[in-house]
C-alpha cells in the first residue's frame, strides 16, 4: 500500500403499518437488525499465508478507505469498514472499543494517518492480517516515533470489517501513562462472545502457553503456535516463529495473564490480556496490554497466528 498523508475535510426511515379493526398486527418480519450475515467460517485452499488475489485486493481497498475515512472523520465509512465488536489498543495499552474510539478521539480529529507494509499480508481462513508501520496522530499531538500496527480483518458476508488495530512503539507513550494495572477495557460487553465449546479450548491453550513459558516447554508451545506467526513486541519489533521459539529457550521465570477478555470472529478468537512476562537473569518487566489471536486451522486446531503487545511504561 502507498504511503498516506491525506488531509480531507442516513438517516432511515422505517414505515409502520398502523393495525386496523381487530385484526391481529401482522407477524413481524424476521428481524433485519438481527438478520446481518455471521463471520464467516470458511476455510479456503490456502498456504496459510498468501492471501486470494481478490481478498488482497478488498484489504488493500480497505485499508486506503480506513485512512482517508480517519483523516476525513467520517464515521459513516468507518461504521462501514469496522465491526461493532472491534477493539484498538493504542501505542500506550490503552483499550478502546469501537464507541470509545469515536467519542474519544476520532471527534478530536487527526492530522496524519499514516500506513507503509511492514510484513506480508496473511490470509488463514477468513481472516486477515496486515503489519504496517504507520499512526494515527490526533490534532495537537507530537511527532510519532516508527509505530508497528497490526489490523484484523474478518469475512462477515461479502465484506471484510476490521475487529482489531494494535499499536506499539519503542520510547514513552504519546498518549497518558497507564497504571501497572492498565486502563478500562470493555471489550467483554460489545458481543462477539466465543461459543461456550470454543472458549474452553481457548482458555486451555492459554493456560498451555504461560506453563510453557514458565517451563521453556518448546515441544508444547510449537503446538500451539501456526507456522506463520507474526510476534509484534512492545519495542516495534516483529518475530517469526523461529524467531519467538528462539526467545523461548532463553527463558522466562514469570508470566501470567489477567483481566482477559475474548471475542471469536468465525474462525478467529481474539483475547485480550494485561500480561506480564521476566526474562532469566533481566530485572522485572513492565506489564503491557496483549492480543493474542487464535485461527481454527483445517484439521481442526486452534492456533496462535498473531501476537502484539503495547506496553503500560516507556521501554
Amino acid at each position: 500500500m502507498k504511503l498516506h498523508r491525506l488531509a480531507l475535510c442516513a438517516t432511515l426511515l422505517f414505515a409502520l403499518s398502523a393495525c386496523t379493526g381487530g385484526e391481529a398486527p401482522p407477524e413481524e418480519a424476521p428481524a433485519a437488525a438481527s438478520a446481518a450475515v455471521e463471520f464467516s467460517a470458511e476455510c479456503p485452499q490456502l498456504d496459510g499465508v498468501t492471501p486470494l488475489p481478490e481478498v488482497r485486493a478488498a484489504i488493500d481497498a480497505n485499508e486506503e478507505a480506513f485512512l482517508e475515512a480517519v483523516l476525513a472523520q467520517d464515521q459513516e465509512t468507518l461504521d462501514r469498514l469496522t465491526a461493532d465488536a472491534m477493539s484498538y489498543v493504542h501505542e500506550n495499552g490503552q483499550v478502546s472499543t469501537k464507541q470509545q474510539w469515536f467519542e474519544d478521539y476520532l471527534s478530536k480529529g487527526y492530522l496524519e494517518a499514516v500506513a507503509v507494509p511492514k510484513e506480508e499480508m496473511r490470509q488463514i481462513c477468513s481472516t486477515v492480517f496486515t503489519v504496517s508501520t504507520g499512526h494515527l496522530r490526533l490534532n495537537g499531538e507530537a511527532e510519532y516515533p516508527a509505530t508497528s500496527v497490526t489490523h484484523i480483518w474478518a469475512k462477515k458476508g461479502d465484506d471484510w470489517l476490521l475487529v482489531h488495530r494494535h499499536e506499539s512503539h519503542k520510547g514513552g507513550p504519546i498518549g497518558p501513562q497507564l497504571p501497572q494495572t492498565g486502563g478500562g477495557n470493555l471489550t467483554d460487553q460489545v458481543g462477539a462472545e466465543p461459543t461456550p465449546e470454543v472458549e474452553e479450548i481457548i482458555r486451555r491453550n492459554e493456560a498451555e502457553w504461560v506453563r510453557s513459558m514458565i517451563e521453556t516447554d518448546r515441544e508444547t508451545m510449537e503446538g500451539l503456535v501456526g507456522p506463520s506467526l507474526n510476534y509484534v513486541h512492545v519495542t516495534d519489533h516483529t518475530s517469526t516463529r523461529e524467531d519467538f521459539m528462539e526467545e523461548l529457550m532463553g527463558g522466562f521465570t514469570e508470566t501470567d495473564f489477567q483481566q482477559t477478555t475474548l471475542r471469536q470472529f468465525g474462525n478467529t478468537v481474539v483475547a485480550l490480556h494485561n500480561a506480564h512476562y521476566r526474562h532469566v537473569n533481566e530485572p522485572d518487566q513492565s506489564r503491557s496490554q496483549a492480543m493474542h489471536a487464535w485461527a481454527k486451522q483445517p484439521d481442526g486446531r486452534w492456533m496462535l497466528v498473531a501476537r502484539h503487545s503495547a506496553r503500560f511504561e516507556p521501554y
